[in-house]
């Protein structure tokens, strides 16, 4: 994952900064009539007082109103319109012409939208802020900086996120593993997947048709993301060197990275089209006491308890594929400044304001992730004995000091997972063979990229 890939498609791809970049359309989105007019940056900080109407699409329960009510007292001369978060929203207020201003997006979109040129370089404003300083940017932000679409992780800043977690983190109910007859997890060891697997099949249970004990959940749409992190425990990638192709078939490791999920489907000792959680959601299922592994970030710490599980809850570091520790985030959740806006200053007071000010405050001291300011850590709640286990594994899968994934500009963010779940669920009904559903996958997902590298090429 650190080599610098290799770059065909030469017009498009030795891209020499985000600025020059062509217009790429994903997939997932419409194809616009011209590219986006190159970025203005200012020379210099925006000034004390600036006016303007700034429209953010985020979601509601991340942005209420009373912050909302709270920043335009303090800046009377900035409205904020507020537009609930929906991709297709974007692409489609994107093509008419009109784009929000901030739009809240995970780490997989920023090749892709800094191809098509709608990132707007935040740069100088950070350079200046006294909120947002760039030396206190914790690690994972480096997802939102770029030298070009294939080179994430430094150069130029294009946003930041607004928490985040090491991803692969598992929490597990104590309970459950005694009643299995397992011993209780070390917190101070990574499990192997296969320890995973192994734990899974011992703690389902079925009555009949009627789950009682499920073994491990993962997040099926963030199917390929996990694929990736596997395979760079051993050097390889999900895709091509040119980013072109997605590649199972052809490479044995990725073959045995998507067998194993294919296995704990077939296996039904985690969710899957055919043996759907319970309760919607196998974050409620672990919540609910009857989920023994639920894969997920330290995010998830702060709902992982409720009364059915109370006091047997543990977070437990990443498990490793190939005796490899990584574990990095993989959704970076955060916020963008698009290239159109036509008020920067007014737009850049809200982003610091969001990301540096009292809200950024408030989501640290929740628990609900990791702040994206490395001043903040502090902030994180340490109070009940769950509180301090999962914040000490938090410790030490931050040290591990993973890189960023580099994510594939040609392919939306549900391509993968979408022909996953369609292909998984006809393998398990019999109508597929394992190789089959794999030839499936790499021909949709395929499909899917050469319509965004034909489009980008003209």
């Amino acid at each position: 994952m650190s080599e610098k890939p290799f770059i065909s498609r030469r017009a498009m791809l030795k891209v020499a900064g985000a600025a020059t970049a062509g217009a790429l359309l994903a997939s997932c989105a419409p194809k616009t009539e011209s590219a986006a007019p190159a970025t203005e940056v200012p020379a210099e900080a925006p000034p004390a007082e600036v006016k303007g109407t700034v429209t953010i699409m985020h979601f509601r329960h991340e942005l209420t109103e009373d912050q909302e009510t709270q920043f335009e007292g303090e800046n009377p001369g900035i409205q904020i319109e507020f537009v609930e978060a929906d991709q297709t929203r974007f692409f489609a207020m994107y093509a008419a012409g009109t784009p929000p201003d901030l739009y809240r997006l995970q780490a997989p979109s920023i090749p892709q939208m800094l191809a098509r040129r709608l990132l707007y370089d935040l740069t100088p404003y950070f350079e200046k802020s006294q909120l947002l300083k760039i030396d206190d940017l914790a690690a994972a932000n480096d997802y939102y900086k770029a030298e070009s679409p294939l080179e994430i992780g430094k150069g130029r800043i294009y946003g930041m996120c607004k928490d985040f977690s090491p991803d692969f983190t598992i929490f597990a109910n104590k309970a459950i593993f005694e009643e299995a007859g397992l011993p209780v997890p070390d917190d101070t060891k990574a499990m192997s997947y296969q320890e995973v697997m192994d734990a899974a099949k011992k703690i389902t249970k079925f009555e009949g048709d009627r789950l009682l004990k499920l073994g491990y959940a993962y997040e099926a749409g963030w199917v390929d993301r996990i694929w990736m992190n596997m395979l760079a425990e051993v050097g390889q990638s999900l895709y091509t060197q040119g980013f072109d192709k997605i590649s199972i078939s052809g490479n044995e490791e990725a073959r045995k990275v998507v067998q194993y999920y294919f296995d704990l489907a077939k296996e039904k000792v985690t969710v899957s089209p055919q043996n759907p959680s319970p309760n919607g959601w196998f974050g409620t299922d672990f919540t609910a006491g009857i989920l023994g592994m639920a894969q997920y970030g330290f995010w998830y710490s702060a709902m992982a308890e409720a009364d059915p599980n109370r006091g047997q809850v543990m977070m437990l570091p990443g498990p490793t594929w190939a005796g490899q520790r990584r574990d990095p985030t993989m959704t970076a959740t955060g916020m963008i400044m698009t290239s159109a806006t036509q008020v920067p200053d007014a737009a850049w007071k809200v982003f610091e304001w969001y990301n540096g000010g009292q809200p950024s405050i408030d989501r640290a001291k929740s628990g609900w992730g990791v702040p994206a300011l490395k001043s903040q850590m502090s902030l994180i709640p340490q109070e009940t004995d769950f509180q301090k286990q999962a914040y000490k594994v938090l410790q030490g899968e931050l040290s591990l000091n993973t890189p960023p994934i580099q994510f594939n500009p040609f392919v939306g963010e549900t391509v993968v997972p979408d022909s996953w779940s369609k292909n998984l669920d006809q393998a398990l009904r019999g109508e597929l063979t394992f190789d089959e559903m794999v030839s499936n996958i790499e021909n949709e997902v395929n499909t899917s990229i050469k319509d965004s590298i034909d489009r980008i090429m003209g």
